[in-house]
């Protein structure tokens, strides 16, 4: 079983009639909302440093990715090039 700590927080009165009107319309207890709240804001905290990371690797290695996409299309180029050859020698 998952320990549980109590805590105090402190939220404006709009801010809890907005919470308290939310979990009466679903059903659902304080404890449960905040607890979904949180989990939810911190995955979706995690999700945006991880794009974050992955942009910045893209940046860091657009040159070379660059680079590589030249080179393959270097080598697309002489394979179509080498079957058209092929297909005019058919004829």
């Amino acid at each position: 079983m998952e320990d549980k700590v109590e805590i105090t927080v402190k939220i404006s009165k709009k801010l809890l009639k907005d919470v308290d009107d939310y979990i009466k319309y679903r059903r659902v207890s304080r404890d449960k909302f905040i607890h979904d709240a949180v989990t939810h804001y911190l995955c979706e905290h995690k999700k945006l440093e991880l794009r974050e990371k992955l942009k910045q690797g893209y940046i860091e290695m657009s040159d070379i990715n660059l680079e590589l996409a030249h080179e393959g299309l270097k080598c697309d180029s002489n394979s179509i090039q080498l079957y058209e050859k092929c297909l005019m020698e058919c004829e």
